[in-house]
């Protein structure tokens, strides 16, 4: 059972999920597409695939950052707009943030 106060665990794959969200996030900057909701899902795929690749992060850690059912977040090409929602999932969040970066 999975205890959900290992912390050391989840921040592993937020810490490892950086790295590889600037590397997509700016493969698409630099193509010049803006940040639609087809996208967001489109680079929160790749990032849990890349994951989830890895031998040493454990599955239900890397599902917690992913979007849950709750949410019903759009699937298409409309620009990305959270409103006014503090509830994000945490991989849209890091997706959103890095997207909207200024370097």
């Amino acid at each position: 059972m999975m205890r959900l106060t290992n912390m050391n665990e989840f921040d592993a794959v937020i810490a490892r999920a950086e790295p590889i969200i600037a590397t997509i996030v700016t493969r698409h900057r630099t193509e010049g597409q803006p940040l639609t909701w087809r996208l967001i899902h489109s680079i929160e795929g790749e990032v849990l695939a890349e994951l989830n690749r890895a031998d040493d992060l454990q599955p239900a850690y890397i599902n917690l950052i992913r979007h849950s059912g709750v949410f019903n977040y759009p699937l298409n090409d409309d620009p990305v707009d959270f409103g006014e929602s503090s509830a994000i999932a945490c991989a849209f969040s890091m997706i959103y943030d890095a997207f909207h970066r200024v370097h």
